[in-house]
């Protein structure tokens, strides 16, 4: 993963940057959103099992896209949401 620190870390860092706020300041917390750990296990476990290809993982956080690749690379994408994966909406659905 190069620098050692762990890809969780590097998408608050990046979004709080964004923000211009701490990244103790983020809300939701990255926590409510996806496993912290487990992405930075996952991204360990990629990394260090195929040099060939790069797998990507994808996930909304706040107002982004955050993609983070095999690498440790994380990058963002403002505005760019991915679908609800549970089916739910976050508009109420008025049932007239």
């Amino acid at each position: 993963m190069g620098t050692g620190v762990p890809p969780s870390h590097k998408v608050l860092a990046q979004v709080a940057s964004s923000e211009g706020v701490s990244p103790t300041d983020l809300e939701p917390p990255l926590h409510d959103v996806i496993d912290p750990e487990a992405l930075d296990r996952l991204v360990d476990s990629c990394g260090r099992a195929s040099s060939d290809r790069v797998v990507t993982i994808e996930f909304p956080y706040r107002e982004y896209t955050v993609r983070v690749d095999s690498t440790g690379a994380v990058d963002l994408t403002a505005g760019d949401h991915l679908p609800d994966s549970t089916g739910d909406s976050t508009e109420e659905s008025h049932g007239d």
